[in-house]
């Protein structure tokens, strides 16, 4: 009987090939995002998750009150995880960071040759609460000597040309310091939110940097494994003051929260979890689930339309004796047949278009036909089945056979009311995703031409480093002749997010017990004027005003927090020292526009010995190619043995919102694949509609029925159900993407264009879907259609 079903199965696919090709081609392209989707949603699920030690490892982070507000901190104290571990015997390690982020990239030297890498300074214990291969060395040794150096296998083999026998090898830090190689570890897999090339020790790190072991400068990122059955809140309640008794701070409490949940979830909002990348997450899988759910609505339609020309074979077959359970499991059958045909088909395009999509995401996804895999098509095969097969089966096995036979079978008000729903459905979400991609598109435009009170265009970014440290001024100067250099200085700030902000400003009225965040922010001469910043009132740092040590510049959001009027001359303090402010800065913004802009200082800095600076030099346009490799030139000669290495600061800005522009790429083609996939079933319905009319047709056509007639006839009712889902789904979708934006403190307001050039393009597009098989019925002669009468 199964032999004889899949048969008859096989048969009627092939006898109507219009409609197996349009719902192949409907279920494969739904199928294939769907799959693109699942595999990039799982591989954002598998980020830090493959550390042995992931469901007892722990990131202290801090609470943080001011202005009313409770902020949420990834960064503390440096000395915050060893003295946590001292005084609570849950914690079996811990392990303080200065994280690679902070740094461009250092310079190791091994005989001649001179490299750039990523690296980072990590507690001793970090090898044992972090889950990186070491392929030589001990991980609860390897960083307990502070001149002790752990490198990865790549960057082994580009310094020594292998990774074995290397313990104790010198390698040039800086060409200042030698450290020992005292471990090898397998290049950090590309699932880990820590990345580096390289490990040095913390203790080494508080040597140069003492300010990591104050309580009140933070920064440093702390890590913790609780031993096994530790009660989170319990342990979360004897740390939450270890801050206060430590340093008085009564506006920070600490706690602690599961390292791998941070990665999705690292957005907050008055010190709750609100989002972060798990808002794109369940976006697209919800995107996953309306495309394949169109694809099905496209399966069902099709197939409950044609189902007059199996009427007589679903009578025949209850008159000899088929059950309803035999006529569903056949239909059922049939439609999961066609499903293992799309599922094939969509394998096939998920291979094809896995590099683009992987260029499009920043991945490195791959499709690997592993049991997980292969269970999960098996399920999706059988569920996209069931679910767009059910209906149709249900319909079909449910004819009355002596109404069949008789030739009395109508369409049901149900049938018609539950098809007409779907394609109402099916266009709804269409329309949505049309408005989500106009409304994401016009908010990246917005971030990307935003004045932003400086100018990040033409200028370059590099740290100093070598003979440029406490020489910045020297180096400057003479950079300056260099022709296409409009102008340069330094800072210790990378003009992209905070990095060091504090409450050390005090002015006359500040509530003692109130926590006020400025960002600090610190320069050369010329620093304001190289950024394009515009000043308010006041002047910038000049050397013709001699020591200005003891000056200071605000920006107007920090003139509103203090409410000073006529700042300039005022006095306030720095960590309890007087400056005099000398002028008002324009606000700029310092960190992405998810955030408002914070009161901030400046502070002239000198050339120093500080590792921090970085050389700010801005191009003449147009001259970009020949200027930079003219500093290139004037870089390696003055500063021999350190590799040239320099950013544009346009893009280190636009990385801030590479999830954005990336959700709004694929955004683009899946509204695009979910009108293909829409417009499929409109064709097919029209088809079938006009195939099922023909009669009707030729008579209305031989007593006077124009083609324009004959179109209207065939195409209005569908036409209806467009107009209502696109009423639908304007509303819903203004909602929504006003949600979306509200995680932005700086957005457009969505015209009313976004929802009339939505509503026009799913009409237009339409129209020619339905014309093209409306028109093809209405010209055909007459006498062919009633030719059999």
């Amino acid at each position: 009987m199964f032999k004889n079903n899949l048969k008859i199965a096989w048969r009627n696919l092939m006898k109507d090939r219009q409609f197996t090709f349009l719902n192949l081609l409907g279920l494969s392209t739904g199928l294939a995002c769907t799959l693109l989707i699942y595999l990039w949603i799982h591989d954002e699920y598998q980020f830090d998750k493959f550390h042995e030690k992931d469901a007892q490892l722990y990131q202290l982070m801090e609470h943080r009150k001011g202005t009313g507000q409770v902020f949420i901190a990834d960064e503390s104290s440096g000395i915050l995880a060893e003295t946590i571990a001292v005084q609570n015997p849950e914690v079996e390690y811990a392990a303080a960071e200065a994280p690679a982020a902070w740094f461009q990239k250092f310079t190791l030297s091994v005989d001649d040759k001179n490299l750039k890498a990523t690296g980072q300074y990590v507690g001793k214990d970090y090898l044992n609460i972090f889950s990186f291969k070491l392929i030589d060395g001990n991980p609860a040794s390897v960083l307990a000597d502070k001149n002790n150096i752990v490198i990865s296998d790549e960057l082994a083999k580009k310094l020594f040309n292998t990774t074995d026998h290397l313990i104790g090898k010198k390698i040039l830090f800086q060409h200042d310091k030698t450290f020992f190689v005292s471990g090898v570890f397998e290049k950090v897999p590309v699932h880990s939110s820590e990345q580096f090339d390289f490990l040095l020790s913390f203790e080494y790190y508080k040597e140069i940097q003492p300010w990591v072991t104050s309580w009140g400068n933070t920064g440093p990122h702390n890590f913790v494994v609780l031993k096994k059955g530790t009660d989170l809140d319990a342990f979360n309640k004897k740390i939450a003051n270890v801050i206060r008794r430590s340093s008085g701070d009564t506006s920070r409490t600490a706690f602690a929260m599961r390292f791998s949940d941070n990665y999705l979830q690292n957005s907050f909002d008055h010190g709750n979890r609100i989002g972060g990348r798990i808002v794109n997450v369940k976006l697209f899988a919800f995107i996953a689930f309306f495309i394949l759910g169109i694809a099905c609505i496209n399966f069902m339609n099709l197939s409950t339309a044609k189902a007059s020309r199996r009427l007589k074979e679903v009578g025949i077959k209850k008159v000899v004796g088929a059950g309803r359970n035999q006529l569903v499991f056949q239909f059922l059958g049939e439609a999961i047949l066609l499903t293992l045909l799309a599922v094939i088909i969509a394998v096939c395009l998920t291979l094809l278009l896995l590099p683009k999509f992987n260029q499009i995401t920043g991945k490195e996804i791959s499709l690997h036909f592993d049991w997980d895999l292969i269970v999960g098509l098996s399920g999706i095969t059988l569920l996209t089945g069931v679910v767009s097969g059910s209906y149709p089966a249900l319909y079909l096995a449910g004819f009355n056979p002596i109404l069949i036979l008789k030739g009395k079978m109508r369409s049901s008000v149900g049938e018609l009311w539950a098809r007409r729903g779907l394609v109402i459905f099916q266009f709804t979400i269409s329309i949505f995703m049309i408005v989500g991609v106009l409304v994401i598109y016009k908010q990246i435009q917005y971030i990307q031409n935003k004045e932003l009170g400086y100018k990040k265009d033409h200028i370059i970014r590099m740290d100093c480093e070598g003979k440029l440290v406490a020489r910045e001024e020297d180096f400057i100067e003479q950079l300056k002749k260099l022709q296409g250099v409009a102008d340069a200085s330094f800072t210790y700030n990378v003009m992209i997010g905070r990095n060091f902000g504090n409450d050390g400003i005090g002015w006359d009225g500040k509530n003692p017990n109130e926590y006020v965040y400025f960002e600090g922010f610190g320069g050369g001469y010329d620093f304001v004027e190289t950024m394009g910043m515009k000043m308010a009132e006041g002047r910038s740092f000049s050397k013709k005003f001699g020591d200005e040590s003891d000056k200071i510049i605000v920006n107007e959001e920090a003139v509103r927090t203090m409410g000073l009027k006529n700042p300039v001359g005022k006095n306030i303090t720095l960590f309890g020292k007087n400056q005099q402010i000398v002028g008002v800065v324009k606000d700029f913004h310092f960190e992405s526009l998810r955030e408002t802009v914070k009161p901030l200082y400046l502070k002239l800095i000198r050339q120093d010995s500080s590792p921090w600076n970085k050389l700010m030099i801005r191009i003449q346009a147009g001259q970009e190619k020949e200027t930079v490799e003219r500093i290139k030139v004037f870089y390696e000669r003055y500063n021999p043995g350190f590799p040239f290495d320099f950013h544009f600061l346009d893009d280190l800005y636009e990385k801030q919102y590479n999830a954005e522009i990336r959700v709004s790429i694929l955004s683009k083609y899946f509204a695009g694949l979910a009108i293909i996939i829409s417009c499929l079933g409109l064709f097919g319905l029209t088809a079938f509609t006009a195939q099922k009319r023909q009669k009707e047709i030729g008579i209305r056509k031989v007593i006077g029925a124009s083609v324009i007639d004959v179109v209207m006839m065939l195409s209005k009712d569908l036409f209806k159900q467009v107009l209502i889902a696109i009423l639908i789904a304007i509303p819903v979708s203004a909602w929504a993407m006003n949600q979306w934006l509200n995680g932005f403190a700086y957005r457009i307001s969505i015209s009313s264009m976004v929802f009339v050039i939505a509503a026009s393009s799913v009409i237009l597009i339409t129209l020619i879907t339905i014309s093209f098989q409306s028109l093809k019925a209405a010209v055909r002669n007459p006498v062919t259609s009633l030719r059999s009468e």
